[in-house]
């Protein structure tokens, strides 16, 4: 399976999950679940399932199993009640978000007879795997595991499961037996089921700690390490831990974090940085015969940028006062008249209007994918597309940005070399050399920046992408802008990927981050933003996109980007 097949699936999912679970606001996303832009940490075993290649669940029906559990967590559990009353410690916190995954597992009602059937499966294939009772530990929550969902939502008949569990369930059942009694007593009423669930989550921490020759601490990560994969929701929260069991990651809401930061998103470094311009990246010459290829390419579209502007005019145009236009037959009465009214009472022409100039106060910036997957012939189509609206923006009255984002490196550069000198420190952040390029600045015309523009007809400076943080700073440019109206279009081939980050951060890391800053944006609605996609769906990021082919010759559509983005609002 591809990675775009992947994305498609996880969206086919999240559809699920916001219907089941009655949550609109859930979004399921590179393995992460969030509702309300907020990372939603689960730890119940079988729902981190193995991925396969693209990224997906690697079964299928394991994956509706996955859907339909995280739905019916959301329908059932009240998160923040949950969260009041959670353990400190790992093993703890993983029995205690396996028994409230299994007590909103008991409250599925008859007919959601397919829920519960995906919801089995995916257990019964979680059990099937060899590691996961391999050790002291898992055997041990492997126990726990079986011993409530047995009392709370169906009996086990699998005979080699029942003699694998059967020593250690005689072992564990005086300690935890009484807790067991009060789960199935208590499973509609979650705020009565607390007690019992931590009464029995803190009394596997205290075996596990007692147990174990290792120390408490390594004891606790061997734990984690097994139910809970590394991969599995790699958002952080505002004090720096990873989201646990099924809680809202608490701390200060996103409102009130920057934006750059927003979701606990930060950066190893930033002393290798670079912001540059188009006209510095190639010498002079060179530049001038790129300029000289784009100019021919866009000979060839033969479009018209004079009848582009004034499309574009009846899109963002305003009207402006300009006066009054006298000597008219209807309107106001013109004051300067009233002596040819006398003069003349059957001259009608004494009426003035208001005169109306129209003006394109709007200021559009290109915020443009210069990651190596974009070299594929599709830099140049893009090229030859931003240069002509630009040009025909400029025509129209309005303003313009052309904006480029890369990395100054391959797979993180001299960011990369820092952190490992530094011992590698866990979770350290965006770990590449970001490169911000302005190609056009709003200030300056279309005339004055072609040979700037026509850089993005070369590649040499495309190798990977960070889009979180460059949504970010072309926002934060318009922000600065004085036009009243403000509107920024994303070109991008698919999701950010930059190599030293997600292998040292997870997949999730700059995925998460792109979402929820495209999200916030959407929500203050300062500025339009809208994304063209270039090859993958980017409807999961932004809600107004729309695809654009450039496999051949551009069509009037691909001209027309603005009026199909924006027109219709």
């Amino acid at each position: 399976m591809t990675t775009a097949d992947a994305r498609r699936s996880e969206r086919n999912g999240a559809a699920v999950i916001r219907a089941l679970g009655q949550r609109p606001t859930a979004e399921y996303r590179a393995h992460q679940l969030r509702v309300d832009e907020r990372a939603i940490g689960v730890s119940t075993p079988y729902l981190q399932p193995a991925v396969g290649e693209g990224g997906a669940i690697a079964d299928e029906v394991v994956e509706r199993g996955v859907y339909d559990a995280l739905a019916i967590r959301l329908r059932h559990s009240d998160a923040a009640m949950f969260a009041d009353h959670e353990p400190t410690d790992v093993i703890a916190r993983i029995v205690y978000d396996m028994v409230e995954q299994l007590r909103c597992e008991s409250l599925v009602p008859a007919s959601f007879e397919g829920a519960r059937r995906n919801i089995d499966q995916a257990f019964r294939a979680w059990c099937a795997r060899e590691e996961v009772s391999s050790t002291a530990i898992g055997m041990l929550l492997f126990t726990v595991m079986h011993m409530v969902r047995s009392r709370l939502v169906a009996p086990i008949h699998d005979e080699l499961i029942e003699d694998r569990i059967e020593s250690t369930r005689a072992l564990i059942s005086p300690i935890i037996g009484v807790a067991l009694k009060g789960l199935r007593e208590h499973r509609h009423d979650q705020r009565a089921y607390i007690e019992p669930a931590l009464s029995m989550a803190h009394a596997i921490s205290d075996m596990v700690t007692e147990s174990s020759t290792e120390d408490s601490a390594d004891a606790q990560r061997s734990a984690a390490a097994l139910f809970v994969p590394p991969e599995w929701g790699e958002g952080d929260d505002d004090d720096g831990e990873q989201a646990m069991p099924g809680i809202e990651s608490p701390g200060v809401g996103s409102d009130r974090e920057e934006l750059g930061s927003v979701g606990g998103y930060h950066v190893f470094t930033t002393a290798h940085d670079v912001e540059l311009h188009g006209r510095d990246l190639y010498p002079q010459d060179r530049l001038r015969d790129l300029r000289i290829g784009l100019d021919e390419q866009i000979a060839a579209q033969s479009v018209s940028a004079f009848t582009l502007a004034r499309r574009l005019q009846r899109l963002l145009v305003d009207l402006s006062e300009d006066g009054w236009r006298s000597g008219e037959e209807e309107g106001f009465l013109d004051p300067a008249s009233l002596g040819q009214i006398v003069a003349n009472p059957t001259n009608h022409h004494v009426f003035r209007k208001q005169r109306f100039r129209p003006v394109a106060p709007a200021v559009v910036s290109f915020l443009i994918d210069n990651s190596g997957s974009m070299k594929r012939q599709r830099h140049q189509s893009v090229t030859v597309l931003v240069d002509t609206l630009a040009r025909a923006l400029d025509l129209a009255g309005a303003t313009s940005e052309i904006l480029g984002f890369t990395t100054n490196a391959w797979n993180g550069g001299e960011s990369l070399r820092e952190w490992r000198r530094a011992g590698e420190p866990e979770a350290p952040g965006r770990l590449a050399e970001r490169s911000h390029i302005i190609y056009k600045d709003a200030d300056t015309p279309w005339k004055r920046s072609r040979r700037s523009v026509a850089a993005m007809m070369r590649t040499q400076h495309f190798r990977e992408g960070i889009d979180g943080e460059a949504v970010v700073w072309a926002y934060q440019r318009l922000l600065a802008r004085p036009e009243p109206r403000k509107v920024l279009i994303v070109f991008s081939d698919g999701a950010p990927m930059e190599a030293a980050t997600m292998n040292a951060n997870g997949e999730a890391f700059l995925e998460s981050h792109l979402l929820q800053v495209v999200q916030r944006i959407e929500r203050e609605g300062r500025v339009q933003i809208a994304a063209a996609s270039v090859d993958q769906a980017v409807d999961m990021v932004y809600s107004n996109n729309v695809a654009i082919d450039l496999a051949g010759t551009l069509s009037l559509s691909e001209y027309r980007i603005l009026e199909r983005l924006f027109a219709r609002r």
